[in-house]
């Protein structure tokens, strides 16, 4: 008997991504996989009968915010749950999380990175490996046609140093290294998959914004005072000041004053800065770049690059190599 078209229940449900391990060093040896890391949303798309649902990193439907890669998605045959980012790029081709920021209409273009194959006409191919999960997303995404907002992430097998000094060149945040023959660790932050950074980044809690000097106008938000959870607890990892547009300062202004709060318990904060923070819910995620960690895990020469919307602020945690 003909099966006829499935219903929305048939759309495979969401499931825990699996998170990479930052390193320092590339790893040698053959069995890896390195792959550009992208700069934008982590999504899951499940697809089944001309259907799509997109899910965020905390498993919410973001079908309408990232509804530009949909219909690519709906041609594809079968059911499916696809791993991958979806980015905005730049005009050299790069992702760009400050463009993806004001692209969450559902109408700018975007591009859906996908990278594993979790499930596929209604089977669980978690188990397989690596290799063989990517193989099959490669057939199936085969049928798209050039330029669509839907991408297969290529690979390169070995040479793994050469490969992260040429998207160091190329100005690319970093590389990913994935195991050629591990299952999908859905859940954990796995050491079958590692992120090298070119560039350091990543999100922090905002706790508070400094204004402008006294007697300085127009009132905006001149900096943002940052932290991380660690175990439970509020740690100060300095400011950031630079990368803001005149239109994030007034944006955020705005946003700022509908979540002020009391004082908060911050260890490592200094009394100075205190005295300047005015305080905010401690429930907004902000995604910077810096050059280094000093000592006392206060970050160096930031550089504010976007609001995270699809992270809960007790994810943020300080990265560190093995972490």
């Amino acid at each position: 008997m003909a099966r006829g078209r499935p219903s929305l229940a048939e759309l495979p449900g969401f499931r825990p991504f699996q998170l990479a391990t930052l390193t320092e060093h590339v790893p040698d040896g053959a069995g890896w996989l390195f792959e550009i890391k992208f700069d934008g949303y982590r999504c899951e798309a499940a697809i089944a009968g001309g259907q799509v649902r997109l899910y965020s990193r905390g498993g919410h439907d973001w079908t309408d915010k990232f509804g530009f890669v949909a219909p690519a998605l709906a041609q594809l045959p079968g059911s499916a749950l696809i791993d991958g980012e979806v980015c905005a790029l730049d005009d050299e081709g790069r992702s760009d999380f400050s463009k993806l920021k004001v692209s969450l209409d559902g109408k700018k273009p975007l591009v859906f990175f996908a990278f594993d194959l979790l499930e596929q006409d209604g089977r669980d191919i978690s188990g397989l490996q690596q290799i063989e999960r990517k193989r099959r997303l490669a057939d199936l995404l085969a049928g798209l046609p050039e330029g669509s907002p839907v991408q297969y992430v290529d690979h390169v097998e070995g040479n793994g140093q050469q490969f992260f000094e040429a998207a160091r060149r190329m100005r690319i945040e970093g590389i990913i290294a994935k195991s050629a023959t591990a299952r999908y660790y859905g859940g954990d932050r796995s050491t079958a998959w590692l992120k090298i950074k070119s560039v350091q980044r990543q999100e922090f809690v905002i706790i508070g914004w400094r204004p402008p000097d006294r007697g300085v106008t127009p009132v905006d938000v001149r900096a943002l005072f940052l932290a991380t959870f660690e175990d439970g607890k509020l740690i100060y990892r300095g400011a950031v000041g630079t990368g803001f547009s005149d239109r994030d300062r007034r944006d955020l202004k705005d946003l700022f004053d509908t979540m002020s709060g009391e004082a908060l318990q911050v260890s490592g904060m200094p009394a100075a800065e205190r005295r300047k923070c005015q305080w905010i819910e401690p429930r907004l995620l902000a995604e910077v770049a810096f050059t280094e960690i000093t000592p006392d895990g206060v970050i160096r020469h930031p550089s504010f690059k976007g609001i995270r919307e699809d992270k809960a602020a007790t994810e943020a945690h300080l990265e560190r190599p093995g972490r």
